[in-house]
């Protein structure tokens, strides 16, 4: 791994300030009382308009910054560690890469100047109702309608589905697949909050009966875009995970040092070490195959074609299952290292728990990557 070049490290610190001048997840958990906004909107102005963070990787010709999928990822490790309430992984993580690589689409453009200058924020709804990321099982049908296009149908687990402005829908068409851009306020568009694990990441059932969608790109296709566009997002999910489970690992190691028994700190029992040094090397584990994912995906998103895609997809669906592992396994040695107060509703030890089991699951567990990876290498 390389040293992180100077630019990066400053990107780390103005998100890390921003993060920990916010107030955290607590007020935003779904489904809990007192909790009336999916997320935290302030935090995400500052961290999407001011600091940049919505158009890091748009391309400067629609008002982003440029920058390499390497920057953002620096982001999402942040991001990981606080749990932010913000529409990161909705927007920037799935919604941009398919707006990205929709092949200069006026209407992409369009979107992505929105989403860069903090003016909107979208989402992928691609997931069937059997919790399949497979594109080829798109659940959502277009027919073309008075000059447009209406598209019927549901889609599950879209990620901020509930009050994000631009949905992003892959629909089955006469010539294929393809993708379309529905608004919030769209007629025949119904958003369903789900019940989740997660209580730090909002869930929705989208449905859509007629609904108005614009095309983005051909009515056919649309598979080419998506399946390396999700393999972007896997890579960024990647380095959340890693992010997460660093800070499980950090909570873990600063609490075995204050925790007093037997007149000794805990950390100084060896079951208590060798714990904390598993829990460190699968971290160092995971931040290698995420940073190997980051570096395909750049190689990918600078020159799309189909060897960069195929070692994208491998090292996506190898970062995906290690990553997954890692966070899962860190949350949970995290919990038995804080005892009795970790499993209190009020330690963040089970929010971290139940955000480590979920992402797993998320864009596919690491049994079905590993599955993947096997056809990837050729095996």
């Amino acid at each position: 791994m390389t040293e992180m070049s100077v630019e990066r490290r400053e990107l780390r610190e103005a998100v890390r300030r921003c993060l920990e001048r916010g107030e955290g997840p607590r007020p935003y958990l779904v489904g809990e009382p007192g909790t009336s906004e999916p997320y935290d909107g302030k935090l995400w102005h500052l961290l999407g308009a001011e600091v940049g963070v919505a158009g890091l990787i748009v391309p400067e010709e629609h008002g982003g910054a440029g920058a390499r999928l390497a920057d953002l990822a620096v982001v999402a490790e942040e991001l990981g560690r606080f749990l932010a309430p913000v529409p990161f992984l909705s927007t920037v993580a799935l919604a941009t890469p398919a707006l990205l690589l929709s092949d200069g689409d006026a209407l992409a453009g369009e979107l992505l100047a929105r989403i860069a200058g903090g003016n909107a924020t979208a989402t992928l709804a691609c997931c069937d109702g059997d919790g399949s990321w497979d594109v080829e099982t798109a659940a959502v049908s277009a027919v073309p309608a008075g000059g447009g296009w209406r598209l019927s149908g549901s889609a599950s687990f879209a990620v901020d589905a509930v009050g994000t402005d631009i949905l992003l829908v892959p629909a089955r068409t006469g010539a294929g697949l393809g993708l379309f851009a529905v608004e919030r306020d769209a007629p025949g568009l119904r958003c369903q909050a789900s019940t989740t694990l997660d209580l730090t990441r909002p869930l929705g059932t989208v449905t859509l009966e007629a609904a108005p969608g614009r095309p983005i790109g051909p009515d056919s296709g649309a598979e080419a875009v998506l399946r390396p566009a999700l393999d972007v997002a896997l890579a960024l999910l990647a380095a959340e995970q890693v992010g997460g489970a660093q800070r499980c690992l950090d909570e873990a190691v600063a609490y075995a040092k204050q925790r007093i028994q037997f007149d000794r700190p805990i950390g100084s029992f060896q079951a208590i070490k060798h714990t904390l040094v598993d829990m460190l090397l699968k971290v160092e584990m995971a931040r290698s195959a995420a940073s190997i994912a980051v570096a395909a995906a750049d190689e990918y998103l600078a020159a799309p074609g189909e060897e960069n895609a195929r070692r994208l997809a491998a090292a996506a669906s190898l970062a995906k299952s290690v990553c997954s592992e890692a966070f899962m396994y860190a949350a949970e040695e995290s919990l038995h290292v804080h005892g009795g107060i970790g499993f209190t509703w009020e330690h963040d030890c089970h929010l971290y728990y139940r955000r480590a089991k979920a992402s797993e699951l998320f864009l596919g567990d690491p049994g079905w990557h590993r599955e993947r990876l096997a056809v990837c290498a050729g095996l």
